[in-house]
């Protein structure tokens, strides 16, 4: 009941600010996401594991995009992603399988008034976690109800990209990210750090609103 209560709460939270800053918004924007994820993990004495390997995975988002002016942009958008990532150790195999709720807010600049216009987006996301397995060789562990990770994420994304005007109304654009994890999700005492850490491929469409 708890993580119900909390969920409803995150979302209430985002759907009120979009909803305060409505008038203000220019475009509504879909998109959807192809994920390379990984985490970056290091040990109880700081030692970086570099034996993880990438999961491939997707995300999809439903938001705002604002113009302050013909470049200067701020975009919001509330999603899903998937994170995890593979690591093999004495012939076992391990897998972390993670969905994340994701707000995302930032901002950006477009580079010229053209059909084709290149331009670069930083945004901060938070995530909430609603489903997280952890698979060793063939046996799946609920990792939430063990309490071995943290619920929420917090990071940043760097997105440089390119928009395409289709018309006066719709803009298509192709993006390539970078997140970063700040937060350590692990939830061990014994000084393990765990971010995430994702490429991502996103073609989306931009409709304005008039």
């Amino acid at each position: 009941m708890k993580n119900k209560k909390t969920k409803l709460f995150l979302f209430l939270i985002f759907f009120g600010a979009a909803a305060t800053i409505s008038t203000a918004q220019s475009s509504l924007i879909i998109d959807a996401s192809q994920m390379m994820t990984n985490f970056s993990y290091k040990n109880s004495v700081a030692t970086k594991d570099k034996g993880y390997s990438t999961n491939y995975s997707g995300a999809y988002t439903l938001g705002y995009l604002y113009h302050i002016n013909n470049n200067i942009v701020l975009r919001g958008g509330l999603g899903m992603r998937k994170a995890g990532a593979t690591l093999i150790v004495d012939n076992t195999n391990y897998e972390w399988d993670l969905q994340y709720a994701n707000i995302k807010l930032g901002g950006g600049y477009i580079y010229g008034d053209g059909r084709f216009q290149p331009y670069l987006m930083l945004s901060g996301y938070f995530g909430y976690l609603l489903k997280a397995n952890q698979r060793i060789n063939n046996e799946d562990f609920d990792i939430i109800d063990l309490g071995s990770l943290d619920k929420t994420d917090i990071g940043i994304i760097v997105s440089p990209g390119v928009q395409m005007k289709i018309s006066d109304d719709i803009t298509a654009y192709s993006e390539f990210g970078v997140l970063r994890g700040l937060k350590n999700i692990e939830t061990t005492a014994d000084g393990q750090k765990a971010n995430n850490t994702a490429y991502s491929l996103t073609l989306g469409l931009a409709f304005t609103i008039k």
